[in-house]
C-alpha cells in the first residue's frame, strides 16, 4: 500500500483492514464499508476524505470514509526491503551457531563479530594468502548484510539521483550481476518512492554463490506496489553464457574488485565485451539504458578498468554520456578524486543504534562510481 506519509514523502505500508489510499492525492483513508440493505439500494460513492476524489462506486455496498490523524499515520506499519533483510540476517547471526568450518585455524565468528576478520580475508586475499577466498559461511554472509548492507544501498542511491536518463524510464527492468543481498534493489525502492508513485520495478540478480539463496528467498517473499518481480540466477558471468534482451537498468555493484578478489581479473575485457554484446546492444529502441557501476576507489582494486566498458560501447557505436563520481572519505592522494565529488559521504538509511555493539557497520560512502547513460 503506497501512500504518502504524515511527511508527504511516499511510503510503503503494510496492508490494513479498513483502509484505502485515494487514487489522486495518494493519502491513506479510514474506510467502513457496510452492505446496503435489500430494497433500498442506491449507489454510492467511495470519496476521498481529503481530496473529494471519486474512487468508485457500488449499488451494494455504502461507504463511511475518514481522515486519519497524524500520529494515526505515523504509527502505521511500514514497509521496507532493506529493513526486513537487514533484520532476518540480525535474527539469524544472533540466534543460530556457527556451523563446522573449514577455517584453517578456527572459526572466528561470534556475537560479538569476529566474523569480520574473515571479510578481510575474502576483501584483502594479498595480505591473507591462506585466507577465506569468498563468502563461504552462513554466518559471516550475516554478519557481511549487517555490516555493509547500508553503505552499499547508500553509494548506489547517492549515484541513481545523478542520473537524468533513470527518470525518463516509466518500469524498470533491472540487471544485478553480482547481486548478493540486493543493496541496489533496497536504493531503487527508496529512489521510486522519492519520485514518483507509479513507478514499478522488475530485478533479476545473477551471483555465482549459491549461499546467497536462504536471503534471495526472503526478497522473493517481498511483494510491494514497488517492487513487483525478482528472480534469481546462480550463473557464473565469465565461464556461462547467458543472453538478456529487456534490461534498461545494469548494476555492477563492487564486481570489478571481485574479480581482483578471486584472481579473475584477466578475465574483466571478456566479460565487457558480453555485458555489451549480449545485453547491452539487445536495449530497447527508443528507451534509455542507465549502467551504474559502484565499486572500491581504489586503482589496485579495478577502478581503472571502469573506463575500459565505455571503450567497448564506443567499438559498438553505442552512444551514450559518462559521468565519474566518487565520495570524500580517506582521500590519500589526488588519484582518488575520480570525476565530480559528492555533495555528502553519510549514509542514507537509518540502522538500530545497538547494531554499534555487534557489527560497528559503516556510516560513510567511500567507493568510486561510472554513471553511464545509454540512448
Amino acid at each position: 500500500m503506497l501512500a504518502y506519509n504524515e511527511n508527504n514523502k511516499l511510503t510503503e505500508y503494510e496492508e490494513a483492514h479498513s483502509l484505502a489510499v485515494c487514487e489522486s492525492c495518494h493519502k491513506v483513508y479510514r474506510r467502513t464499508v457496510n452492505e446496503q440493505i435489500p430494497g433500498f439500494r442506491e449507489r454510492e460513492y467511495d470519496i476521498c476524505p481529503y481530496c473529494g476524489n471519486d474512487n468508485g462506486s457500488s449499488m451494494n455496498y455504502e461507504y463511511y470514509n475518514s481522515m486519519l490523524t497524524e500520529e494515526e499515520l505515523k504509527n502505521l506499519t511500514k514497509k521496507s526491503l532493506i529493513k526486513k533483510i537487514i533484520k532476518y540476517c540480525h535474527q539469524q547471526y544472533t540466534q543460530t551457531q556457527c556451523t563446522r568450518c573449514d577455517h584453517h585455524l578456527c572459526c572466528p565468528g561470534t556475537p560479538e563479530g569476529n566474523c569480520k576478520q574473515c571479510l578481510k580475508e575474502v576483501h584483502y586475499p594479498s595480505s591473507y594468502p591462506y585466507g577465506r577466498k569468498d563468502y563461504e559461511c552462513d554466518k559471516m554472509i550475516d554478519f557481511y548484510v549487517c555490516y555493509y548492507t547500508v553503505k552499499y544501498a547508500s553509494e548506489i542511491l547517492y549515484l541513481m539521483r545523478k542520473s537524468e536518463a533513470l527518470q525518463q524510464i516509466d518500469n524498470y527492468h533491472v540487471l544485478s550481476i553480482g547481486c548478493g543481498v540486493c543493496p541496489d534493489l533496497m536504493a531503487l525502492e527508496r529512489y521510486c518512492h522519492e519520485n514518483s508513485y507509479d513507478k514499478r520495478i522488475s530485478y533479476l540478480g545473477i551471483d555465482v554463490n549459491k549461499r546467497w539463496k536462504r536471503i534471495h528467498d526472503q526478497i522473493d517473499s517481498y511483494r510491494t506496489s514497488t517492487v513487483r518481480k525478482t528472480k534469481f540466477r546462480y550463473w557464473d558471468v565469465v565461464t556461462e553464457d547467458f543472453s538478456i534482451s529487456d534490461a534498461n537498468v545494469v548494476i555492477l555493484q563492487y564486481v570489478i574488485s571481485h574479480f581482483y578478489n578471486t584472481g579473475q581479473i584477466y578475465e574483466i575485457q571478456g566479460f565487457f565485451v558480453k555485458l555489451v554484446d549480449t545485453i547491452i546492444s539487445r536495449k530497447q529502441a527508443g528507451v534509455p539504458m542507465v549502467i551504474l557501476i559502484n565499486d572500491v576507489n581504489s586503482v589496485h582494486r579495478g577502478r581503472d578498468y571502469f573506463s575500459d566498458l565505455v571503450e567497448k560501447l564506443k567499438d559498438a557505436e553505442l552512444h551514450g554520456s559518462y559521468r565519474a563520481f566518487y565520495f570524500d572519505y580517506n582521500i590519500r592522494n589526488d588519484a582518488q578524486r575520480y570525476g565530480e565529488r559528492h555533495e555528502s559521504r553519510q549514509v542514507l538509511f537509518r540502522l538500530p543504534n545497538f547494531f554499534d555493539g555487534i557489527y560497528q557497520p559503516w556510516e560513510d560512502c567511500s567507493s568510486a562510481q561510472l554513471l553511464i547513460e545509454v540512448q
